[in-house]
């Protein structure tokens, strides 16, 4: 009986329950380290993109009124009057002068932008008509002095507008308000020699009021950049600064504003900040602004909140999970347990309450039908032993009666040999001899010398019984073939069939035993060939021979038939040997023996039996 097991420390649940907890907080690292670099991304390309979208509304806005200064600056370069003013340097006062100052005051009182224009200026070379903001007029003589401006030929002799002296005091103003002066060239009509220019001074109200307007965050920073100089929106003024900013080639443009560039810059504070960078019409300027580090820290609170939310659930779907499994598999998984404990004890009764109907219970049931194959084994082997009880005595008895026969038949041998009677002498010997190999041993193999002497005490008994009619003769090519195993009572089924089915019928006949080696084998076979000169059979009935179960009819042989003899041979050797037969009907039969050629698995003495080649029995 086996011992029932105590319960394993590492059992199958605790291994379930620390996998599961592993696979679940594995699942939530991962997912929570995905969706925040998703997240991140995704929160930074959008505050970007939402960034880009609205400097692109502002900067709308700036280029609007720089169109309005550009129309100004085009029409003073291109209005026929101004260049008749310019070729004829009228002194102040004279008609001309007047006229002209008319037309500029009338282009400049109707342009939307005026207000951001605080001085327009027409210059020769000795007069100069002005149009002044009344905050900005002055008694300066412009013609004398702009010239002195350092900044005079480098925006004068540029082909395009140039800002790079950035935002500077007004130089004819007391105060020096803040400017953004611009200087173009004037030329002569029908001509391309210079002949004055337009010294023109932009309010920063221009950049201002449209940043005042412009909503942003409390930490966001507005930049505006002018050349190489860049200056810090706060409390509606600019002040210059000298921030480095860093452009990312990581980070691309997320609105897809063209020209747009993000950088880092690092501020007042050492804190670096993501700057959205958008070009304006006017040459390298641009307007700048940061990212709100207070809405990127709301953004990442919400997303922690997101992935505390989704560690939460995926901990309650485990939770669940683990009752689930609990259920469904620790539960039968200890009702089986429990049942094979008690198998264990030798309680082999069937248990319905494992059966399921799932996986498991294919378990149950297989435990349940093994309990019940144990017992009808344990019952089996009970009447077993029983019948083997009975065998036992029947054995011994069996054993009792052949050699109480063969001491009363060595009687009648002696008997009869005193009286004179040879032939029932001799048949009565031959009967002994029979009687004794049947009963000595229990051995399978014998060496074919002992199956072809029991062969020849078997057929003296037939030859008296036919009268002399039937003859059998032994040819042994070689003596060695004699020592091979071969199975117990082989070759006397083939002759009582040769004797019975093949020369009854016919009256009288002759059966020869050939035994040889066949040298083309390989590896080595034993041929031997049973062969009478009998009725022959039909090649149908050659065929059934082999397949049917006949019986002998002798008693001492019942049961042991060619076809029994067939299987015999190939259950012991292999299917490669066993008996074939060939007959040819009203001329022979021959049923041909196949065995390995191995004497090696029998010592035999050649002494104990007799020569059998080339004997001949009449």
């Amino acid at each position: 009986m086996l011992a029932a097991h105590a319960p394993y420390p590492g059992s199958i649940q605790k291994k379930i329950l620390v996998i599961t907890l592993s696979c679940l907080l594995g699942m939530c690292v991962v997912i929570s380290l995905v969706s925040y670099y998703v997240f991140q991304n995704y929160l930074q390309r959008s505050l970007i993109g939402s960034t880009e979208t609205s400097l692109q509304l502002l900067t709308d806005s700036i280029d609007s009124h720089m169109d309005d200064v550009s129309r100004m600056v085009q029409f003073c370069q291109t209005n026929p009057g101004i260049a008749t003013y310019i070729a004829s340097n009228p002194n102040p006062g004279s008609v001309l002068s007047v006229a002209t100052y008319d037309r500029i005051y009338e282009e400049y009182s109707n342009n939307p932008s005026k207000n951001y224009m605080n001085r327009v200026a027409i210059v020769t070379n000795d007069n100069f008509l002005q149009i002044v903001a009344a905050t900005a007029s002055s008694t300066s003589d412009l013609a004398a002095e702009v010239p002195e401006l350092p900044y005079f030929e480098t925006l004068l002799n540029d082909p395009g507008y140039n800002f790079s002296p950035g935002i500077l005091k007004d130089p004819f103003h007391r105060k020096g308000k803040d400017v953004l002066p611009l200087i173009r060239p004037i030329t002569y009509q029908f001509s391309s020699v210079q002949g004055g220019y337009l010294f023109l001074e932009i309010s920063t109200d221009l950049f201002s009021d449209a940043l005042r307007r412009y909503a942003v965050a409390e930490d966001s920073l507005l930049y505006l950049t002018i050349g190489d100089h860049t200056y810090l929106y706060g409390e509606g003024d600019l002040q210059e600064t000298f921030p480095s900013f860093q452009y990312r080639k990581d980070l691309t443009s997320a609105a897809i504003v063209e020209g747009s560039q993000i950088a880092e810059v690092s501020d007042s504070q050492g804190i670096n900040r993501l700057v959205v960078t958008v070009p304006l019409d006017m040459p390298d300027c641009y307007i700048s602004q940061s990212i709100s580090l207070w809405e990127l820290r709301n953004q990442r609170l919400l997303l922690f909140c997101i992935l505390g939310a989704l560690l939460v659930s995926v901990l309650g779907i485990g939770t669940i999970l683990m009752v689930v499994l609990n259920r469904m598999i620790h539960i039968p998984v200890s009702r089986i347990r429990s049942k094979m404990l008690r198998v264990a004890e030798g309680d082999f009764s069937r248990d319905p309450s494992i059966e399921w109907n799932h996986e498991l219970g294919e378990i149950g049931r297989g435990i349940n039908d093994l309990s019940e194959n144990v017992i009808q084994l344990m019952n089996r082997m009970l009447q077993e032993e029983k019948e083997k009880q009975e065998l036992e005595y029947r054995m011994l008895q069996s054993q009792v009666n052949p050699h109480f026969v063969y001491n009363t038949l060595n009687s009648i041998k002696w008997m009869a040999s005193i009286q004179g009677a040879d032939g029932i002498c001799e048949m009565t010997t031959a009967l002994a001899k029979l009687m004794k190999s049947i009963s000595k041993g229990t051995s399978l193999l014998v060496p074919i010398r002992e199956e072809f002497a029991l062969l020849e005490d078997y057929f003296t008994i037939q030859r008296y019984r036919y009268g002399g009619t039937i003859t059998l003769e032994f040819q042994v090519e070689e003596e060695t073939i004699l020592d091979c195993p071969i199975l117990k009572f082989t070759l006397q089924p083939l002759v009582e069939n040769a004797i019975f089915h093949g020369i009854e019928p016919k009256g009288a006949g002759h059966i020869s035993i050939h035994a040889l080696r066949e040298t083309d084998a390989s590896p080595g076979v034993i041929r031997i060939d049973v062969t009478d000169n009998g009725v022959g059979m039909s090649p149908e009935k050659a065929g059934q021979i082999l397949a049917s179960r006949q019986e002998s009819s002798t008693d001492f042989f019942r049961e042991i038939g060619v076809s029994n003899v067939h299987q015999r041979l190939q259950y012991e050797f292999g299917p490669s040997y066993g008996i074939s037969v060939h007959s040819k009907e009203g001329c022979y039969t021959t049923m041909t023996i196949r065995i390995p050629d191995n004497k090696s698995e029998m010592a035999i003495k050649h002494s104990e039996y007799p020569d059998m080649s080339g004997r001949h029995h009449v």
